[in-house]
């Protein structure tokens, strides 16, 4: 395989020679379509990439299809991508760890000594932080999160940012279909990801729940490949693996939901009230509780 530096040089000279060979050898169809909210500036030049097919090694391609300027040419934010990626990376971290103080560690109830006339320190219990099993003064008291959320428009800009990092990279690859592949051989795929020069990682996605066919039992075998739904879409995901995948569903439904983000006047989060949803509150978990032993609190 190649190494990602030297992709990123040749990655120019590679496409104008595809462009040359594909238009050459055979005739390529045009896939072109209507950008929803397309800016107007005429310094904005709309973003193209090729759309291939997984049903041979060699890198089969089918045309050219129109990206979203405001998705896969935003301005690289550095600033904002980073912010996200600490927000994937801690806010699910959660410490259990809890320290015991003097008052909680068992014995310690007798004075070890008594105050005066010994010539030793003043004790009141062998718990007492100075000694070896004694209690922690002012110790890790769990459980503790790092829980926040950042805001709706930081992550937005974030996967637009990221998205467009992937396609500028020449890490951004477009197919027509991902569902019902017919070759699930693992050998079938290694090769595929070499000649094709997608990394050592690749993630796949696709506007669905789950994926049959070739992909989903080579996926079994080989853990450097992974499927994701659009929904699952994330900068972390986006910057961990070598090559990104987008089917034509994919492409559409992810920007369908960014572009009607980035444009919406208000909030997604509706106002409630409690009054209005104390009864479903009250009795979420009224299935789970168990009739032998009953949660503690």
């Amino acid at each position: 395989m190649l190494s990602r530096q030297f992709r990123l040089l040749i990655s120019n000279r590679a496409f104008s020679a595809a462009v040359q060979d594909a238009t050459s050898s055979t005739e390529v169809a045009d896939t072109r379509r209507e950008l929803w909210r397309k800016p107007e500036s005429p310094f904005v030049k709309t973003p193209q990439a090729w759309v291939s097919s997984l049903e041979t090694v060699e890198d089969e391609k089918l045309g050219l299809v129109d990206l979203h300027p405001d998705i896969f040419r935003t301005t690289p934010r550095i600033d904002i991508l980073h912010r996200n990626l600490t927000w994937q990376s801690v806010y699910r971290n959660v410490q259990m760890t809890k320290m015991l103080t003097k008052a909680e560690m068992p014995g310690g109830g007798r004075k070890p000594w008594p105050q005066k006339k010994t010539g030793r320190a003043h004790v009141g219990s062998i718990r007492a932080p100075q000694f070896i099993r004694g209690g922690f003064a002012n110790g890790v008291r769990g459980p503790r999160t790092w829980f926040y959320m950042l805001p709706d428009a930081i992550r937005i800009q974030g996967l637009c940012v990221a998205l467009t990092l992937k396609h500028a990279q020449d890490d951004l690859h477009i197919v027509d279909n991902i569902q019902n592949l017919q070759n699930g051989d693992s050998k079938f795929w290694i090769d595929l990801c070499e000649a094709r020069n997608y990394g050592y990682s690749v993630l796949f996605i696709d506007d669905c729940d789950e994926v049959s066919g070739g992909l989903a039992e080579a996926q079994q075998a080989l853990p450097w490949l992974n499927v994701m739904p659009v929904y699952g879409l994330n900068c972390f995901s986006l910057i961990k693996y070598d090559t990104v995948v987008l089917s034509r569903n994919a492409l559409d439904r992810i920007e369908e939901r960014l572009l009607t983000h980035i444009h919406r006047a208000g909030p997604m989060n509706k106002k409630y009230k409690y009054m209005d949803m104390k009864e479903k509150i009250l009795q979420e978990a009224e299935g789970e509780e168990h009739p032998l032993m009953p949660p503690v609190v």
